[in-house]
């Protein structure tokens, strides 16, 4: 069984779609087989990789049906052993749609645990909150992984992060554990940059990522060419940065 990692902060902008694309892209360069889920309504991983097709099977049918063919879910990418589940505008019905089914928190555990046997990691990424959408990947996550932007109030909510995470795994996952945290967009000669690495490392510990992903052109134009780092620019710092990274958590892990 693949190893279920969520990708999750309740503020937007802090680097999770980015690291959710090339932290997957990443851990295939180490012989990986990853399906990266796309839970975000805005779907700005799936752009990434496909065509938008809001018709198209998506992650909303993990929602909305109870029996699937959940090989219908899946999609290659033009990178050899990542694949992709893709997001819908759709999943923004989710908290409406089961607002009154007590079962909603853990709506999807039973399909990707079917998935995680096909796979070496499953990769989360979630919307910009801790709401449903973010629960449902925690609840059947074998770990959780922060990301923290390096600048002024990144480090806002993150005791309400944690009070997420400890009431996901007192309640529907016991055995989530948090992976780590990683400063993003990160720039050496600021000195906001290095202050909130500090205060990262004040709150983290030894869970906070040796490796920090620094601010680059690169990373920033590659989702437009629809491309991992690894594929549009692998000589590129972000390259550089998401390959030690995706070593660090491969060390993690096992």
């Amino acid at each position: 069984m693949g190893k279920i990692i969520t990708i999750a902060n309740q503020k937007g902008g802090v680097g999770k779609t980015t690291t959710a694309i090339n932290l997957s892209a990443g851990l295939t360069l180490f012989e990986n087989r990853v399906l990266l889920v796309d839970l975000d309504p805005q779907g700005n991983t799936t752009s990434t990789f496909l065509d938008v097709d809001d018709e198209r099977p998506s992650a909303f049918e993990l929602f909305s049906k109870e029996d699937i063919d959940l090989s219908s879910l899946t999609y290659p990418t033009d990178r050899e052993a990542l694949y992709i589940l893709p997001s819908s505008i759709k999943l923004a019905k989710v908290e409406r749609m089961l607002s009154q089914n007590p079962e909603a928190p853990i709506r999807i555990r039973d399909k990707i645990e079917k998935l995680s046997d096909e796979f070496d990691f499953i990769i989360f990424d979630t919307p910009p909150s801790l709401g449903l959408l973010t629960i449902n990947a925690l609840s059947v996550s074998d770990y959780v992984l922060m990301t923290i932007t390096a600048s002024p109030w990144a480090l806002d909510g993150v005791q309400d992060f944690l009070d997420t995470i400890d009431a996901v795994k007192e309640v529907f996952n016991p055995s989530l554990k948090i992976l780590g945290a990683v400063v993003t967009i990160f720039d050496s000669r600021t000195k906001i940059s290095k202050d909130v690495y500090d205060a990262a490392k004040e709150i983290f510990g030894n869970l906070l990522f040796n490796t920090t992903i620094s601010r680059n052109v690169r990373l920033e134009e590659s989702p437009a060419y629809k491309k991992d780092i690894f594929s549009y620019a692998p000589s590129s710092r972000g390259a550089f940065n998401y390959r030690s990274f995706a070593k660090e958590v491969l060390d993690r892990v096992s």
